[in-house]
């Protein structure tokens, strides 16, 4: 611990009331003991408190009374009064992605929502004439006549349309290429297509590249356009210093367990572990990570069946402290929610538009049963209805022919499904891992535009869920939402979008299912239950420590609960 962690540590138990008491051999004593407010352990389905949570170094020994607590003291033990403040499970965002964060962590942002960092803010911006103004601005603030332009964060609802022509009056000489909010779609002026040789001759046929719109979409984008411009986007510099900036913004949103849903999606898995590894596995990083290797990018490297199931046994050898690979996959459905590319079941689009594919239903029903029949938890990315009964089809196909070994699939994203599905994936024991963020980013322009009245409002319908008892968990996906866990809760509490409207009421969810959402649901989806999610004897000593109860405050203050600290693996990392 260094001199600064040590001067932080002092003070914030100061401020929470640390000191030691005199008592038992501290080869059996606690390590310290917290006590003085809620302690909401997030075990059961109904909300249970504890006066007072023992830890022994890394583990939880002891929830229960004060009293109990008490005759676990020894002369070295801290004990910390929370003074009235409540302390929880650290929370658990089990799916973003590392190194694209970090990649995206690099860039000039135009997005059109605020974000806020330690290392400077980014303001909304909003409206086409604003977005060009910004890029513009940003444009001529680059003094290199060489070094390309690359902004992220374009999202068409909010900044209209936007292609070739419109980048090449901000620069004929510069390379432009804005990356769109989603992560799947870019953008490039003539400079770019023709400085990264990116040619008409190589769009043809492929219907997810519109050269003369200098737009590319999904596989698109991953296998034609990426290869050639990776080197911009992935330096070891720029990866560094993303991945360190992660570092500071997980434990800001009381994060102790991050899912890296989709290792190695930019095309080298080992590079992608070894940057987690390197700026990601350290002992000022109060965090693990969970490594889920995205087996149809792996695929692609690897296209043997055998020395690909053997590659990926064979990431667990790897694991550490901190870095932890599992018997888990992850695959990919449709396209992306935030560029209307996920594919819809009738009557699909109000414009008529179809969706995209990331894998044909075909190529990814053999791939769940790949993955199935060797008992790995399955995880999909899952954005429209069109890919879901595809999901649902090989899921109930396959527990027809052999019995259900323990094995998870886990319905990543979950943006619009119906009532019907819902109903299905109870039966067949399909979980989910949802991105409520899609409706409060998205609900208004939808059910004006392509989704309607009826499917708009009803995106990522966890009141469903709730009611038919699918489990279910929440994520940020970050970059595509801020790293902070009580803002996913209130969007599923609340069902309020960012213009502030109510949408679907009857899909909310009472505030305990969404603080298990975050917690123990979380935990879950990474096969991590046993060891965090809740305040338990035998677990990590994983806390976050919060100004105020969740249960406690008006619904819609829920995301504005001042996060005062986390505790991981017993260590106490005070927000700064």
């Amino acid at each position: 611990m260094g001199l600064i962690t040590r001067i932080a540590f002092a003070v914030y138990g100061i401020a929470l009331g640390t000191f030691s008491a005199p008592s038992m051999s501290q080869s059996i004593a606690a390590t310290t003991i917290y006590y003085g407010g809620d302690i909401l352990t997030m075990e059961g389905d109904v909300p249970v408190y504890a006066e007072a949570v023992a830890i022994r170094d890394d583990r939880i020994v002891l929830v229960g009374s004060r009293a109990e607590t008490h005759r676990l003291e020894g002369p070295d033990t801290k004990l910390v009064d929370i003074k009235g403040r409540t302390l929880m499970p650290g929370f658990v965002d089990s799916h973003l992605h590392p190194v694209q964060g970090a990649t995206m962590l690099m860039p000039r942002y135009v997005t059109p929502f605020d974000w806020k960092f330690p290392w400077g803010d980014a303001k909304a911006i909003r409206g086409s004439e604003a977005f060009f103004a910004k890029v513009t601005d940003y444009e001529r603030a680059v003094t290199d006549p060489t070094e390309p332009l690359i902004v992220w964060g374009y999202l068409e609802p909010y900044h209209d349309r936007l292609n070739r022509s419109i980048l090449d009056k901000i620069s004929t000489s510069r390379p432009i290429i804005v990356w769109s909010f989603s992560a799947h779609e870019m953008y490039f002026n003539t400079a770019a297509l023709n400085e990264y040789g990116l040619t008409a001759e190589q769009a043809k046929g492929n219907d997810q590249i519109d050269y003369e719109e200098g737009f590319y979409r999904e596989s698109g984008l991953l296998q034609v356009a990426v290869p050639k411009i990776i080197h911009l986007l992935q330096t070891p510099e720029k990866i560094n210093i993303g991945l360190q900036r992660l570092a500071q913004l997980v434990p800001l949103g009381g994060i102790t367990t991050v899912g890296d849903m989709g290792t190695g999606s930019a095309g080298n898995i080992m590079a992608d572990f070894n940057y987690n590894k390197v700026n990601l596995d350290t002992d000022t990083t109060p965090f693990r990570v969970r490594l889920v290797p995205d087996v149809k990018t792996l695929r692609l490297k690897t296209p043997d069946e055998t020395e690909l199931a053997a590659t990926v046994e064979g990431l667990a050898t790897l694991n550490t402290r901190r870095m932890l690979w599992g018997k888990q996959v992850k695959l990919y459905a449709d396209g992306a929610f935030f560029g209307e590319a996920m594919q819809l079941e009738p009557p699909g689009y109000k414009d008529g538009h179809e969706g995209e594919w990331m894998m044909p239903p075909g190529d990814l029903q053999k791939a769940i049963a790949f993955w199935w029949s060797r008992d790995y938890d399955i995880h999909i990315h899952c954005n429209g209805s069109m890919a879901l009964t595809a999901i649902l089809d090989e899921v109930e196909r396959l527990l027809a022919v052999e019995p259900r070994r323990g094995q998870r699939l886990i319905i990543e994203h979950f943006g619009v499904s119906t009532a019907g599905q819902v109903e299905r994936a109870a039966k067949l024991g399909v979980n989910v891992s949802a991105n409520p963020i899609y409706l409060y980013d998205l609900a208004d322009y939808y059910t004006k535009g392509n989704l309607g009245p009826e499917a708009g409002p009803e995106i990522v319908r966890l009141g469903d869920l709730y009611r038919n008892n699918v489990r279910f968990a929440l994520h940020t996906d970050f970059p595509m939402a801020p790293l902070e866990p009580l803002r996913l809760a209130w969007v599923a509490v609340n069902r309020v979008t960012a213009e502030g409207t109510e949408m679907a009421p009857h899909q909310k969810v009472p505030v305990y299912t969404a603080l298990q959402s975050i917690t123990i649901n979380g935990a879950y989806m990474l096969r991590l239950e046993d060891e965090v999610g809740s305040i338990k004897a035998g677990k990590k000593a994983d806390f976050v420590i919060l100004n105020e109860n969740p249960m406690k405050v008006n619904p819609m203050k829920i995301k504005d609960i001042e996060i005062l600290g986390t505790v991981f693996e017993g260590e106490s990392f005070p927000v700064k």
